[in-house]
């Protein structure tokens, strides 16, 4: 199963958490990259300012193709409990290349995340074969068997599809 995983973090917890997905799925990462700055206090304003008026990002050139690849698994940060708009962003244009997704989030807390993910469905009418939600605690934190239990949905899923 040729699988990418895909994602965006202003502050670092969701990159951690896509390199041990992307490790335990054997699979290659690409990271959005945008051309706002959403650094420090400013930043996040700038985020929260867009989440909320659901401007697209400016996306810079992307590595990967999602089309060349069984299973794309895309995550991102919760802004305003929706998705961030780089992670919307890129589902949004990409949607026609994703046969199979799947869609982590992290948040404050466990609601905000889980409400980010589903956001991802309501917007795209992408069904994920398997989905992450985790608060930023438990993303920081102790996750293993979150993320051991997402790793073998995502490969039982695809298999059986």
């Amino acid at each position: 199963m040729k699988t990418l995983v895909v994602y965006y973090s202003r502050t670092g917890t969701t990159r951690r958490l896509a390199h041990e997905l992307a490790e335990a799925l054997g699979a290659d990462i690409e990271e959005l990259k945008e051309r706002t700055n959403r650094e420090g206090a400013g930043g996040y304003m700038r985020a929260s300012s867009d989440s909320l008026r659901r401007r697209p990002a400016e996306l810079l050139p992307l590595t990967y193709n999602p089309a060349d690849y069984d299973l794309v698994v895309v995550g991102g940060p919760c802004w305003t409990q929706t998705m961030c708009i780089p992670t919307r962003t890129y589902v949004m244009q990409q949607k026609d290349n994703l046969s199979n997704v799947g869609f982590f989030s992290t948040a404050g807390g466990p609601m905000f995340a889980r409400k980010a993910v589903d956001s991802m469905t309501d917007a795209t009418g992408l069904t994920p074969i398997a989905t992450m939600a985790l608060a930023q605690k438990e993303a920081e934190g102790e996750h293993s068997q979150s993320l051991a239990e997402f790793v073998a949905t995502l490969r039982n899923a695809h298999q059986q599809a």
